[in-house]
């Protein structure tokens, strides 16, 4: 990576889910290590206030936004994503009576989060759900959502016999307990967690700011692969102050080489399509630039890491 003058950057997350990553960036003095001083980084739910503080210059780069950033690009605006460390996302189905497979869920009524949810007109959890139906075979108005604002009024609407079934992730033994069945799905391919989004005027007016970014996101999936006790220190402290119970496994199954999936990417356009038909116009490669850390990968900088 070429050498340059240290970078200020203000940054925001779009979920708690996040923090892991950064906190391990930070607490390993690896922000320092690529000459980045990181200025501000708040929580910010929804997209549209993430996206415009980015195109007015308020902040340089967000942790997430994976759907609406598809429509965005099909409006000439200047969004792009550089890395995904997490390709895929898991769910389970809670039911009345048992369930053998998604086709089980045909005609059944299930609670779930409102689409236009706190994610700016389309709650990523429940597009989740909706792709894995349609990969299920199912068409979406095969079945009657039910929606619920979280997972406590889920329980209820399926206790009270108001739903058939939900999706749930965790502990399953709860709903066991109280006699609901369980069916544990495979992982289904889907870009989220605290991919690099920022603005392609932003890497132009902070050069090498991009090799920078990739730069930091290896050096900290690196940092907690091979150095878990200091990492799970620094996701205890966290969870302490947060209040928080994030695990050290979910940074373990990072990718040394955060590419995207390429399933994951068509699984999140088909997301932001649904969003904003618009996007159908522009192919789901267009809101990525990987040659930053293709870059990186080729001049064997991360086989190094693990040499």
């Amino acid at each position: 990576m070429t050498e340059h003058s240290p970078i200020e950057i203000r940054a925001v997350y779009r979920s708690p889910s996040h923090l892991p990553t950064w906190e391990v960036i930070k607490e390993a003095g690896i922000w320092e290590q690529v000459g980045v001083k990181l200025t501000r980084f708040d929580y910010c739910a929804l997209p549209p206030d993430a996206e415009a503080s980015l195109f007015e210059g308020k902040i340089d780069l967000i942790s997430g936004d994976h759907l609406t950033p598809y429509g965005l690009v099909a409006q000439g605006k200047p969004i792009v994503c550089l890395a995904s460390p997490i390709n895929s996302t898991s769910a389970n189905i809670v039911s009345r009576q048992p369930v053998r497979s998604l086709q089980e869920l045909r005609g059944k009524r299930i609670a779930d989060s409102p689409l236009d949810g706190r994610d700016g007109g389309f709650h990523h959890g429940r597009g989740n759900h909706m792709m894995y139906l349609i990969r299920g075979g199912l068409n979406l108005n095969e079945v009657r959502w039910v929606d619920t604002e979280n997972s406590s009024e889920r329980f209820e609407a399926l206790r009270l016999g108001e739903a058939d079934a939900m999706f749930a992730s965790g502990d399953l033994e709860r709903y066991e307990q109280h006699g609901f069945h369980t069916l544990t799905l495979e992982p289904l391919p889907m870009i989220n967690g605290p991919t690099i989004t920022t603005s392609v005027r932003v890497l132009q007016r902070k050069e090498g700011l991009g090799e920078r970014l990739v730069k930091a996101l290896v050096l900290g999936i690196h940092f907690a692969k091979t150095q878990r006790e200091r990492t799970e220190r620094i996701v205890e402290n966290l969870n302490k102050r947060e209040g928080k119970d994030f695990s050290y496994n979910r940074l373990a199954r990072m990718p040394t080489k955060p590419y995207p999936d390429l399933q994951a990417i068509l699984n999140a356009y088909e997301l932001g399509c649904m969003k904003s038909p618009q996007a159908r116009e522009i192919s789901p490669l267009a809101l990525w630039d990987l040659h930053y850390l293709r870059e990186l990968d080729d001049s064997g900088f991360i086989d190094r890491l693990y040499g």
